[in-house]
């Protein structure tokens, strides 16, 4: 059980801070601002990315991102992807953990009752 629980320490402790963990997607789109005279009426457009968020009960929420910003948006999106794979990890070790401890707890004598 040593070896577990050495695993999932060693699991936890690689993981960014929790405050900079943010559940979405970067996508980017392009846009046309409608000036005629701007290079996007003829070319494919001005690159806007944005972060989408969808929640429970299909509510989506697009939030448009600055240049400046992106960099951070997809950190912290990577680090909420390393957590997510984590808590996978972690789970999965607990399990393990549990059927151990059961094997452990059985009652070794006879007629005695069992849980399974």
């Amino acid at each position: 059980m040593p070896d577990l629980l050495d695993r999932r320490r060693r699991l936890l402790q690689k993981l960014p801070p929790l405050e900079e963990v943010l559940r979405g997607s970067l996508f980017v789109r392009t846009l046309r601002c409608g000036k005629p005279g701007c290079r996007c009426a003829t070319s494919a457009g001005h690159p806007a990315t944005y972060l989408s968020v969808t929640f429970r009960g299909g509510r989506t929420e697009q939030i448009s991102l600055p240049a400046s910003l992106v960099p951070l948006a997809k950190r912290w999106v990577a680090n909420y992807l390393k957590w997510w794979e984590a808590v996978e990890k972690v789970s999965q070790i607990n399990r393990q953990l549990l059927r151990r401890r059961r094997v452990a707890e059985r009652s070794p004598r006879r007629g005695g009752r069992r849980y399974s």
